[in-house]
């Protein structure tokens, strides 16, 4: 019997070829600062894109340039980065894996330093910009960010549908929503963050009100195609006063629009989080609990009938479609038997291993053999080093 782990799964209406993913990791590596994706771009996901992987999740891709974590992330707001993506996407598909795109805005975490460059807030004379959040409540060592106004608040939900659209045209399969780790639209559910007394804040559904808006967007973005929607979400702040794995359930309730929801937990602000292997994957069950029999709508829902059933015909064991929508579970999950358990429990559709990802982009393939399953997606110039 072939490992839970190598089996097909229907994500609203494409096919993964196994439960494996590579989720989103900002690489920093565009020296021009102009959001364009360039050839050290092409390289890190040329490599995942022969290794075996169900997916690939494009690192976090700003839809407005306020929105970069760094000067040095992808954007999607005009033309010459959409081409220079094109062939990124095209590369990933054409060795088997699905390929996605996590669309994103830093809000107060915005113009940052590379990670092992220093931390706080890059300023205007070094070519940082000015944050914005729902309120003017900084982070830690970083500048007092500016509080958004409805009218800009509009505008940043549009960018990301606008992106969301240029993505699924350019061939992305997925199309992934960033509520998590403290950027904007986490900022705006969290009341540690959110401070607002207008319909943007004041109560847990006008602080989720953000999210809500920006997921209708993007779903009529995608509106006549098959492209997948995702959402990633910290279900938990692990701070006094903050997010709680409650108020992450009655939100993923609210929004049939989605196929797959990405559980993390944490990065609103420094908190006593107990790091350890698979510390996440409660919250991924949690939620994959209280999503059991409710059915996806599909971002699109558009797929034909015979479409459909020739993909199940294909995909032998997928999930059909129109089912729940489909949960993973993320962080310190390193070892194949780890990841295997927790599919066979049920405490997840989809394993994402992201470090280990990293340090191996082939990490899928040696899994399957160290799982005793031998898969027909080798490419055959690397068998022998399996």
């Amino acid at each position: 019997m072939s490992p839970a782990l190598f089996s097909p799964l229907r994500v609203g209406n494409k096919v993964a070829r196994n439960r494996l993913f590579v989720p989103p990791m900002c690489q920093y590596t565009l020296e021009n600062r102009d959001g364009v994706a360039n050839y050290e771009t092409a390289q890190h996901y040329g490599a995942l894109a022969r290794g075996g992987w169900g997916a690939i999740i494009v690192e976090a891709t700003a839809v407005a340039p306020a929105g970069r974590i760094t000067p040095w992330d992808l954007g999607l707001w005009n033309e010459q980065q959409a081409q220079a993506l094109e062939p990124i996407v095209a590369d990933i598909k054409a060795h088997g894996a699905l390929a996605g795109i996590q669309l994103s805005h830093a809000g107060r975490k915005a113009s940052t330093y590379r990670w092992n460059q220093g931390s706080g807030t890059i300023p205007a004379d070094q070519g940082g910009w000015q944050p914005l959040a729902p309120s003017e409540l900084a982070l830690a060592d970083h500048a007092r960010p500016q509080a958004l106004s409805e009218s800009e608040i509009e505008q940043i939900i549009a960018a990301f549908a606008k992106a969301a659209k240029v993505a699924s045209e350019i061939g992305f399969d997925i199309i992934q929503i960033h509520g998590a780790h403290g950027y904007l639209l986490h900022e705006f559910r969290s009341a540690l963050s959110n401070q607002r007394s207008d319909a943007w804040g004041g109560s847990q559904g006008a602080r989720n009100r953000m999210s809500e808006q920006t997921v209708q967007a993007v779903h009529e973005a995608l509106a006549g195609t098959d492209t997948v929607l995702s959402l990633r979400l910290s279900a938990t702040d692990w701070l006094e006063g903050g997010l709680e794995l409650s108020d992450t359930v009655a939100l993923v309730r609210q929004l049939p629009q989605v196929d797959w929801f990405d559980i993390s937990t944490g990065g609103l602000a420094t908190a006593p989080i107990p790091v350890g292997p698979g510390y996440q994957v409660r919250f991924a069950q949690a939620v994959k609990a209280a999503l059991a029999g409710t059915a996806g709508n599909g971002s699109s829902g558009v797929a034909s009938d015979g479409a459909k059933a020739a993909n199940d015909d294909a995909t032998s064991g997928a999930s059909t479609a129109n089912s729940a929508p489909v949960v993973s579970a993320v962080g310190l999950i390193t070892n194949p038997a780890s990841a295997e358990q927790i599919l066979v429990t049920n405490q997840a559709d989809i394993v994402e291993v992201g470090r280990p990802a990293l340090a191996n982009p082939r990490l899928a393939l040696a899994w399957a053999k160290e799982l005793g399953t031998k898969v027909d997606y080798m490419p055959p110039q690397y068998a022998r080093g399996f």
